[in-house]
């Protein structure tokens, strides 16, 4: 399934390919245009419906219980995150507030950003399903989270530095992923190899 971005250029590829075929002196235009666009496309998940960031799916877990993967999950969730929130836990799944804090440089300047998200997990048998969710930027003050949303301060900076933003986001939560699946098909925390 295409997304919104995704559908736009393929309508300006198609639509240039064609222009081209009738004048080929527009090419070097052209190809500087797609250049930026593409530049400037969304790194992070966007949920088709709704607009918002989200990453979802539904992974394998052959052999194993649904009750199994119940437990192996909130393991997991313990073990990733630092708690912020209590799991919430009910007959379809478990659901989280966790965060995640990063640096970003908007040109000679460092800004440190704490991301809040909503880890949900299903269960049925031999599968699950995780929904990285509601992202968030802000900061817990007593207990309380007073946040914007991720779309919203996003949009806050000029299209060519968002890539910044969306880098170490991007990066983390596809790194969470993998060791999600990998907890609850393994029972264990994947043991990453020396990176040097």
């Amino acid at each position: 399934m295409l997304n919104i971005g995704e559908n736009t250029l393929l309508f300006w590829c198609i639509f240039f390919i064609e222009i081209i075929m009738k004048k080929r002196k527009i090419i070097i235009p052209l190809i500087l245009f797609l250049s930026f666009y593409v530049s400037s496309a969304q790194l992070i998940m966007i949920d088709g419906e709704t607009g918002e960031y989200r990453y979802e799916d539904v992974a394998r877990a052959e052999g194993i219980s649904s009750g199994e993967i119940n437990q192996r999950a909130k393991t997991w969730l313990s073990k990733y995150y630092t708690e912020i929130a209590p799991i919430v836990e009910d007959s379809l799944g478990i659901q989280q507030l966790n965060s995640y804090s990063f640096t970003w440089k908007l040109i000679q300047k460092d800004i440190d950003v704490e991301l809040f998200f909503d880890v949900a997990i299903k269960f049925k048998e031999n599968r699950f399903k995780y929904d990285f969710s509601n992202f968030r930027v802000g900061k817990m003050i007593k207990g309380d989270l007073q946040a914007i949303s991720l779309k919203t301060y996003i949009g806050r900076f000029p299209s060519e530095y968002q890539i910044y933003i969306e880098e170490p986001i991007d990066k983390e939560i596809t790194k969470a992923i993998s060791s999600l699946i990998y907890f609850v098909n393994n029972n264990k925390v994947e043991v990453q190899e020396d990176d040097w």
